[in-house]
C-alpha cells in the first residue's frame, strides 16, 4: 500500500546548517526536494570541495576493490575525520598500487613461463647436445611443420657448410619444429637467411628478457619465473591479504563516510538560503512528522518546523509503498513497469498472491518445488550482501513452496505420479483449463475493479462507470455460457441474459461502441490463461519422457546420470517459462486495466549503511 505524504517546510539558522543536514541524513525520513532561486532565496554551491571529495572516493573504491578480505568496520567515521583522511589514503594507494602492479607482472611472466615450458624442454636439450665452440654463432628458430623441412635443411647445411656448421632438431606439439644451429661466425648471416628463407622464425621470448641476452641465459631466466615465480606471489597475496585485514575496514569505513558527505553537499545544493537562514522543502510519510518534527525542535531550539498546505498534483508527490514482509519482495517486479501514480492503488499485494500461485500450477511438482527451496538458500546465503538477489530468493521461496502444495494437488514428484487420491491434471483437462480461466476471469474482474476506484478517486466517474460495466458484461456473459453448456440451473438464463444486456448497455453509454469490440478483448484475455494448464502439462510429459528414458537404459548408475542431467534441464525451463509466463499475465493481462503509472520514487535523504 502506499503511505500518505505530507509536505513541510523548514527554516533554521546558516551557523546550524552542518549539523542540521547531518541530523536529516540520520533520521532518513525527508525527501528534499530543490528550491527554486529566487530574488528572495539563492542556491549554495561548493565545486571544489565536491570534486576533492569525489576523487577521493574514486581512491577509496578502487582501493576496497583491491584489498582483499576486508571486514566490516568496527566504528563509523565522523565527518569531521574526512579532512586527514587525503594523506592516509594517498600512502595507503601507493603501498597496494606497487604490491598489485608487482602480482600483475609477475603474473604475467609465470604465464608466459607456462607457455614456454616445452620449447625451453626442447632448447635445453639441444643445447646440451650441441656444445657451442669459441668461433661458432648460436641461431635457433621455430616454425610449423607444415612448412618446415628439417630434414632437408639439416642435409643441405652439411652439404655446403661442411665442418663449419652443426645442426640439430626438436618436434614440438602440435605439429611445430625448433631447431638449433651453430656455424662459424662469418656465415652466420646467410644461414640466418637461408632458415627464415625455408619458414624458420626467431625465437620470440617474452618482452621482460632483454633480446640480446644469451639463449642459455634466456632459458635460466624462464626456468626462475617458474620455480621462484609461485612462491614470490603467494608472499604478495599474502601480503595485500594481510594488508586488506588490517586496512580494509578502515577503507570501507572512509569510502561510506565520502558517499554520505556528498549526499550531504548535494542536500545543500537543494536548500534555500538567505543572508543569515536557511529553508528546506520535501515531503515525509504522515506517519513520521510528528517524531521528525519533535526531534527537531527538541536539538534544534528555535528552528521552524511547519506543514505545507499548498495542494501539489500526484505526479509531483513521491510516492513510499508499505507492504508486509511477505510483498515486499514483489516491489521488485513492479518496479519494472515504473512507479504507480500516487493515490492509485497498490498492485504489490496482488502480485505477492497470484504470481506464486500462477507459478505453481504451471510447474507442480513435489520434487522441483523442494529443489527450488535449495536454490533460494543457497542464493540466500552465498549473495547475503545483495538487497537484489535477497528479494528474488524470498520470491522463488513463495514460488516454491505454491510449487510444493500443488505438486501435493498433482500427486507429482520428480515426473512420477503417485499413488493416492489425487487431481491427476494430465487426464482431467477440462476441469482444469475450467479452473484457469475461471481464475484469470477473477483476475481480469478484480482488475476493473481496482480499475473503478482509481478512477472515483479521481473523479473520473465516466471511467469507473466502465469498468463496472465490464465486470457486469464478463459476469453475464460466463453465467449465460454457463447455463447453456449446462454446467448451471435453467433458473439462470433470464438473470443472466438481464445482466449481459444491461452491462452492455451501460458500455455503450459510458465507452461508446468501442466498449463492445473491447468486450472481445476482455474475453481474449481470459482465455489466455489457460497457459497456466498447457505450460503445466507440457512439463509434465517432458518429466514423464526423461524417466522412461531412464527406464529404458537398463543401468542404473546411468539411468540416475541422464535423470539428474535432464531434469535439471527440465527445472531451468520451467522456471524460465514460469516465471515469463506469470508476469506476463500480470503485466499484459492485470496491470491494464487499473494500474497508473507516472509516480515519483519516494528517496529519502538518508545515511548509507554499511
Amino acid at each position: 500500500m502506499q503511505r500518505p505524504m505530507s509536505r513541510l517546510c523548514v527554516i533554521s539558522t546558516r551557523q546550524r546548517q552542518e549539523a542540521l543536514v547531518q541530523r536529516l541524513q540520520q533520521l532518513g525520513v525527508l525527501h528534499i526536494e530543490a528550491l527554486p532561486p529566487d530574488q528572495t532565496l539563492h542556491r549554495l554551491h561548493n565545486p571544489h570541495e565536491r570534486q576533492k571529495l569525489e576523487q577521493l572516493l574514486l581512491k577509496a573504491k578502487g582501493l576496497s576493490d583491491l584489498l582483499p578480505g576486508a571486514g566490516r568496520p568496527p566504528t563509523k567515521i565522523k565527518i569531521e575525520e574526512i579532512s586527514h583522511a587525503q594523506a592516509e589514503i594517498e600512502a595507503l594507494e601507493e603501498r597496494v598500487r606497487r604490491l598489485v602492479v608487482e602480482r600483475r607482472h609477475l603474473q604475467e611472466r609465470i604465464q608466459a613461463a607456462q607457455q614456454m615450458r616445452e620449447l625451453t624442454k626442447a632448447l635445453e636439450e639441444l643445447l646440451q647436445a650441441l656444445p657451442l665452440g669459441p668461433d661458432h654463432t648460436r641461431i635457433a628458430g621455430l616454425g610449423e611443420m607444415r612448412h618446415v623441412r628439417p630434414n632437408e635443411i639439416q642435409q643441405t647445411l652439411q652439404e655446403r657448410l661442411a665442418g663449419k656448421c652443426t645442426l640439430a632438431y626438436r618436434v614440438l606439439p602440435p605439429e611445430r619444429v625448433v631447431l638449433l644451429v651453430h656455424v662459424v661466425h662469418e656465415y652466420a648471416d646467410a644461414v640466418r637467411s637461408y632458415l627464415e628463407a625455408k619458414g624458420l622464425r626467431p625465437l620470440a621470448f617474452p618482452a621482460h628478457i632483454p633480446a640480446t641476452l644469451p639463449l642459455a641465459d634466456a632459458i635460466t631466466q624462464i626456468n626462475r619465473d617458474l620455480t621462484e615465480g609461485p612462491h614470490r606471489l603467494r608472499e604478495l597475496e599474502h601480503e595485500l591479504q594481510e594488508l586488506g585485514h588490517e586496512q580494509g575496514p578502515r577503507v570501507l569505513a572512509l569510502r561510506v563516510a565520502l558517499e554520505n558527505r556528498l549526499a550531504q553537499l548535494e542536500a545543500l545544493e537543494r536548500f534555500g538560503y538567505t543572508d543569515y537562514a536557511l529553508v528546506i522543502s520535501g515531503w515525509i510519510p504522515q506517519d513520521e512528522y510528528a517524531r521528525f518534527e519533535q526531534t527537531l525542535l527538541r536539538e534544534f531550539p528555535g528552528i521552524v518546523v511547519r506543514h505545507d498546505p499548498t495542494p501539489a498534483p500526484p505526479e509531483e508527490i513521491p510516492v513510499a509503498l508499505q507492504n508486509n514482509r511477505w510483498s515486499r519482495p514483489y516491489e521488485l517486479l513492479v518496479s519494472l513497469m515504473g512507479v504507480p501514480k500516487y493515490g492509485t492503488i497498490d498492485p504489490v499485494p496482488f502480485v505477492s498472491f497470484f504470481f506464486p500461485l500462477f507459478f505453481g500450477i504451471i510447474v507442480g511438482d513435489m520434487g522441483y518445488g523442494a529443489v527450488m527451496v535449495l536454490l533460494a538458500q543457497v542464493l540466500k546465503r552465498k549473495f547475503a550482501h545483495s538487497p537484489i538477489v535477497q528479494q528474488i530468493a524470498q520470491i522463488l521461496t513463495h514460488c516454491a513452496i505454491s510449487t510444493i502444495f500443488f505438486g501435493v494437488i498433482f500427486a507429482e514428484l520428480f515426473g512420477f505420479v503417485l499413488k493416492y487420491p489425487h487431481f491427476p491434471r494430465d487426464k482431467e483437462t477440462d476441469m482444469l483449463l475450467l479452473f484457469c480461466v475461471v481464475l484469470g476471469a477473477t483476475q481480469i474482474m478484480l482488475g476493473f475493479l481496482l480499475g473503478a476506484i482509481n478512477a472515483l478517486r479521481e473523479r473520473h466517474n465516466k471511467h469507473a462507470l466502465a469498468k463496472l460495466a465490464a465486470i457486469g458484461a464478463l459476469l453475464g456473459l460466463g453465467l449465460v455460457v454457463g447455463v447453456f453448456v449446462g454446467q448451471l440451473p435453467e433458473a439462470l438464463r433470464v438473470p443472466s441474459f438481464a445482466l449481459l444486456a444491461g452491462a452492455m448497455l451501460l458500455l455503450v453509454m459510458s465507452e461508446g461502441l468501442m466498449g463492445i469490440l473491447e468486450l472481445v478483448g476482455y474475453v481474449s484475455n481470459i482465455i489466455s490463461y489457460a497457459r497456466l494448464m498447457g505450460f503445466g502439462i507440457v512439463g509434465l510429459k517432458i518429466a514423464e519422457l526423461i524417466n522412461e528414458a531412464g527406464h529404458a537404459v537398463h543401468n542404473i548408475f546411468l539411468a540416475v546420470m541422464i535423470g539428474i542431467v535432464a531434469h535439471s534441464a527440465n527445472l531451468g525451463l520451467a522456471l524460465f517459462e514460469s516465471t515469463i509466463q506469470s508476469a506476463r499475465l500480470h503485466y499484459v493481462e492485470f496491470f491494464q486495466k487499473f494500474l497508473v503509472l507516472g509516480g515519483r520514487k519516494y528517496e529519502p535523504f538518508q545515511e548509507i549503511e554499511i
